[in-house]
């Protein structure tokens, strides 16, 4: 099963003289189980989700063949970056490593939050970001509820298993098989690439979504989002029409 090294608890060095990196954590609490990409496609149609028991996706855990999964995982990267890039999939007990790339780049199909898209960490990313999004798959496959996912995640940073990434970097999710839950049906949603901002809010660099980049999930895992162009959208659409065609039908989106 796939695992991260280096979770050491955080130290006390401060980002404010008056606050730690740890308390600054556990006052963004609230923030930890938004899903990652949260600006949903206007107009966008919604779509009856199932699961492979054949349920609401919410709070369930999507499963695809390995074959189409590892095909989906890098699809959110650019094109030249995907052939170069590891790759996780889910299996029944968790996430394992199906493919060591050799760029900085490590993608998976993420289920977070009941969410079901591919997205491509940096090194640093996989390193601090990517272990949260794994086990969340992994707690919701043991049958954990929203809520306890939610309790564990938490715990997670309070305990110092999780962590803020230490430097710039970037995630990519430009695959539009992108799919976030919305009243509890999944819904696609328009490509887009992140940057890590941990701690970061929209106050700060005046994000407006829908409108500008803006800051998603503030707090240790913040993420500055900007959506792709509608020129760029229509040809990434246009590459992965097959793709997307193939995922909706295969977890009955179609």
């Amino acid at each position: 099963m796939f695992s991260v090294d280096d979770r050491r608890p955080c130290k006390p060095p401060t980002r404010r003289r008056s606050e730690s990196k740890c308390e600054g954590m556990k006052r963004a609490n609230t923030f930890l189980t938004l899903a990652a990409g949260i600006l949903v496609l206007m107009g966008a149609p919604h779509l009856d989700a199932q699961t492979s028991g054949g349920g609401s996706t919410s709070g369930k855990v999507v499963m695809l063949p390995k074959e189409l999964e590892l095909r989906l995982a890098v699809n959110a990267l650019p094109r030249d970056l995907r052939d170069g890039a590891s790759i996780l999939a889910l299996e029944s007990t968790g996430y394992v490593k199906a493919r060591t790339g050799t760029n900085p780049f490590t993608c998976l199909v993420s289920r977070r939050g009941g969410n079901f898209y591919p997205v491509c960490f940096d090194e640093e990313g996989s390193r601090t970001i990517l272990p949260a999004f794994a086990d969340d798959a992994v707690l919701r496959l043991k049958g954990a509820s929203d809520a306890e996912v939610e309790r564990q995640l938490v715990a997670g940073f309070e305990e110092g298993r999780y962590r803020p990434p230490a430097r710039p970097g970037i995630a990519y999710m430009l695959s539009p098989a992108t799919y976030l839950l919305e009243g509890g049906r999944l819904t696609r949603t328009p490509p887009h690439t992140m940057f890590y901002a941990p701690f970061l809010s929209n106050a700060d660099i005046g994000g407006l979504p829908e409108k500008t980049a803006f800051v998603d999930r503030p707090g240790p895992h913040g993420m500055i989002i900007v959506i792709a162009g509608q020129k760029e959208r229509e040809a990434l659409f246009a590459e992965s029409q097959a793709l997307v065609d193939e995922i909706e039908r295969i977890i009955g989106l179609k």
